[in-house]
């Protein structure tokens, strides 16, 4: 006879079997959970368990954020204020070597703060930024490549829907997860800039000095422009930090303020609107039915006791440092073939009884699980973010691109040992805001 651990573990074979044959991850989630929980118990409770648990957790308050900053993000995608990002960034830097790298990076970097999504980032600052960047003759895969990697900056600077994810399914304060992630996504960007230079100076040939001629007034005429993705940006980190209102709140300040703004600088278009709330639709539709499944399949983990023999396992390693290091390695080979959040939703519930039990910082811990998301977002054979820009961009190879971050992962795996070794970096935020 079977035991639960072991039933539990073919679950596991189970939902990576059908995966890999292109099931929807939260049709696998629900029909492995399904069949678990009937396995184990009866098909009554499994029957049960399948109509009361996603509506459970689809009517959940806290899930209300979720299409909030969404269509916060797609209502400045489709109001050009992404374009308007862009362009400052390219007056302010675009006379630099490798210029219009760093002008995508920050663009994007800009829009991060006002989408939460990496993928929406990654396809609104490819259309705008590589076209420039093939004007001026700039190397085909690093331009696809800077965009790809500065697309995943959504996931870290907030609000991030990284950290909605995991807050919702470690039970942290969404609030301190933004927090934590103000300082590693500046660091972030910062890195990506620094490799970009390096790169410029050792291969010159890969981003030629543009010759175009910007005056101060032009830059700071070009600043006016952005100043809706400042005031939204500060508004939502501001009030959750001050404790003005909640990150729910704030998605709804958030959403509301963009549509007004848009209104306000008459950049608002029927159309326009009406493509937000579709994408905004189909994300969450998404997100949700992965949550739904993934809360099916939770119940099944629990009764199998799989996670409690993982922990037993991972408390022999003595050591929550390399409790921590075992955990993230785990994550580079998921991320090859899963997105963001399936990779999170399908880690974290087994992992978190040994983080709690070593007594690891879990709004830590987060900021190194949303940097490994990232990484993953760029590397082979899913990259989610390579695959977007590809989407977008026509005239490059799918191997160019991912050729092209390839500086961008070097310089995310010094910030992950960076964030590892010095958690202040990501902690001092959150322990300021007390509770």
């Amino acid at each position: 006879m079977l035991t639960p651990p072991v039933i539990g573990s073919l679950g596991l074979l189970a939902l990576f079997i059908f995966m890999a044959m292109r099931m929807p991850v939260g049709i696998s989630f629900l029909l492995v959970g399904c069949v678990g929980i009937g396995s184990l118990t009866n098909w009554n409770i499994a029957f049960s368990a399948l109509a009361r648990i996603p509506y459970t957790w689809a009517s959940a308050y806290v899930f209300s954020c979720v299409p909030l900053f969404i269509l916060m993000g797609m209502v400045f995608s489709k109001s050009g204020i992404a374009a308007d990002l862009y362009r400052a960034a390219h007056h302010w830097l675009g006379r630099l070597p490798g210029g219009l790298l760093l002008a995508s990076i920050a663009g994007c970097g800009g829009f991060a703060a006002v989408s939460g999504s990496s993928t929406a980032g990654a396809a609104a600052m490819g259309a705008i930024c590589y076209p420039e960047m093939r004007k001026y003759d700039y190397d085909k895969g690093l331009a696809a490549g800077a965009i790809a990697a500065g697309g995943t900056l959504g996931i870290m600077i907030p609000p991030s829907l990284g950290f909605i994810v995991y807050g919702i399914l470690t039970e942290q304060s969404i609030g301190k997860l933004f927090m934590a992630g103000v300082a590693p996504g500046l660091l972030e960007l910062i890195f990506f800039m620094v490799a970009v230079v390096i790169l410029v100076k050792l291969k010159p040939g890969l981003a030629p000095v543009s010759e175009f001629k910007i005056t101060w007034r032009q830059k700071f005429n070009s600043l006016i422009d952005v100043w809706p993705v400042l005031a939204i940006f500060l508004m939502i980190i501001g009030g959750i930090y001050l404790g003005v209102f909640t990150p729910i709140e704030a998605g709804g300040i958030g959403a509301a303020g963009s549509i007004i703004l848009s209104i306000c600088m008459r950049r608002f278009t029927w159309k326009g609107f009406t493509e937000a709330c579709l994408e905004t639709i189909h994300i969450t539709a998404m997100i949700f039915l992965l949550f739904m499944g993934a809360m099916v399949f939770n119940i099944f983990m629990t009764l199998s006791h799989l996670p409690q023999s993982i922990s037993v396992l991972f408390s022999s390693i003595g050591s929550p440092q390399l409790l921590v290091i075992f955990i993230l390695l785990l994550f580079f080979p998921l991320g090859c073939f899963l997105d963001v959040t399936s990779m999170l939703i399908l880690t974290l519930p087994l992992f978190l009884p040994s983080l709690k039990h070593a007594g690891i910082d879990l709004i830590w811990f987060g900021v190194l699980a949303v940097l490994c998301a990232e990484i993953a977002m760029l590397t082979p054979p899913v990259g989610m973010n390579v695959f977007v820009v590809k989407g977008v961009v026509k005239d490059v190879s799918l191997e160019k691109v991912f050729i092209g971050v390839i500086p961008f992962l070097v310089a995310n795996f010094i910030l992950l040992v960076l964030l590892y070794l010095i958690p202040q970096l990501s902690l001092f935020l959150p322990r300021l805001m007390g509770g």
